[in-house]
């Protein structure tokens, strides 16, 4: 294995000559994220379940790509340990790949849960059990897991996709305050709106379920911001070792206003619909 490249404190990693992961790198979040990394002088390897994906990634940003489901715990485990013998220990693991689901809890089969639990919750959660004991057998490392703006807020009509991302965001703290004293340092970034192509391969279950529906969420998701906001800040979690990072205005809102907003409230706001339907 590789020594540590990290010249900072605790947690955080020094990205010139650093070595990356990024899961579900083949676009969106995944896709600027690799770029940035690799502009700040990161050795990067991308990940994606879509395999053309993830080498046209790496041949932007000349680095090196891979083929995997992150909800395959073995796969993950076995590419870690790959990873690791070839290139060294990961400096920096963005846990980024996930799903997007809006439908209400009772349009909600077991297998939409399945699903959206395996990619966004799992995922992570297979990613952090891969990489994060070579990062603390080494002594140093960052990992930042990918959230929503929506893990501390309720939405009526996307229970299952809150429901993963909160535990994205309880689970990135949780292991931030257990793994501190091994070096390895955890993030959480939390984005809001971002113009990505996950709405094309959302479920929109029930009454979500109409093209006017997801037409009008795309729409709004049209109108956001660019994935390179949310790409600046996983970079700058990695070099400050970063707790909670909201991105776009709306997270920060949200944010702010979760435990301070009387409960009424809260649950007016979980009822409003996105794209006013």
């Amino acid at each position: 294995m590789k020594k540590s490249r990290n010249r900072r404190r605790l947690g955080s990693v020094e990205l010139n000559g650093a070595l990356v992961v990024v899961t579900g790198a083949g676009s969106g979040i995944g896709k600027a994220s690799a770029e940035a990394f690799s502009n700040s002088g990161s050795t990067v390897i991308s990940l994606d379940k879509n395999a053309e994906a993830a080498q046209k990634t790496a041949a932007s940003c000349g680095g090196y790509s891979f083929q995997v489901d992150v909800s395959n715990r073995e796969a993950m485990a076995e590419l870690a340990e790959s990873i690791g013998v070839e290139y060294g220990v990961p400096d920096v693991l963005v846990n980024n790949a996930g799903v997007g689901m809006s439908g209400r809890f009772l349009d909600t089969s077991g297998d939409d849960w399945d699903w959206i639990m395996n990619v966004n919750l799992k995922g992570v959660i297979n990613g952090c059990a891969a990489f994060g004991p070579l990062m603390m057998r080494r002594g140093s490392g960052h990992i930042s897991n990918v959230a929503s703006g929506l893990a501390y807020f309720p939405r009526a009509t996307e229970p299952a996709y809150v429901t993963t991302k909160a535990g994205v965001l309880a689970l990135s703290q949780c292991l931030r305050a257990d793994w501190a004293k091994s070096g390895v340092g955890v993030s959480v970034i939390c984005p809001g709106v971002i113009n990505t192509p996950i709405i094309s391969t959302s479920r929109f279950l029930g009454e979500r379920g109409s093209e006017k529906t997801a037409g009008k969420v795309q729409k709004v998701f049209s109108k956001g911001h660019d994935p390179s906001l949310v790409a600046k800040a996983i970079v700058r979690a990695a070099r400050r070792n970063s707790r909670v990072v909201p991105v776009g205005f709306e997270s920060w809102v949200g944010w702010y206003m979760n435990g301070l907003v009387p409960g009424p409230l809260v649950d007016l706001i979980a009822r409003a619909q996105l794209g006013g339907v």
